[in-house]
């Protein structure tokens, strides 16, 4: 079961990635880059694997969740 912090990291996740899309920023290529910016050792980097693969994962569920939610209903 989530605990109350995962859940809120989650939302928080969505929020930002459909923030960007409202704003007019073209949010794959802002999801884009946050996984190259893990993949590639950046200094924003803090984990090793499998958190790695697990932060990536987040945030393509993340994205998914957002595009779903901002898309017009019956779409």
């Amino acid at each position: 079961m989530a605990t109350v912090r995962e859940i809120a990291l989650e939302q928080a996740l969505i929020a930002v990635i459909g923030a960007a899309k409202v704003e007019g920023h073209d949010e794959k290529q802002v999801v884009d880059r946050a996984v190259a910016l893990l993949l590639g050792n950046n200094v924003l980097r803090t984990v090793d694997h499998p958190h790695m693969d697990n932060a990536v994962k987040e945030i393509s569920d993340a994205h998914a969740e957002a595009l779903v939610r901002l898309s017009p209903k019956g779409a």
